[in-house]
């Protein structure tokens, strides 16, 4: 089964989608393209409600 968390869904106009067999494998992958593109910072990435509201947006395909 694949994950995925397509970076549009959080509200921006990127087509980015992080993909992973896991929500933390695509949690880690959509981190490192939200910290490369769009300049997050690890404090915020590691915020509890921030996960919180992307384990939202995951979709299983």
């Amino acid at each position: 089964m694949t994950v995925t968390l397509a970076c549009k869904d959080t509200g921006t106009q990127c087509p980015y989608v992080a993909r992973g067999e896991t929500d933390n494998e695509v949690l880690m992958d959509a981190g490192q393209h939200a910290k490369a593109v769009h300049g997050y910072t690890d404090e915020q990435l590691n915020d509890a409600k921030m996960i919180a509201d992307l384990k939202k947006l995951i979709k299983k395909e």
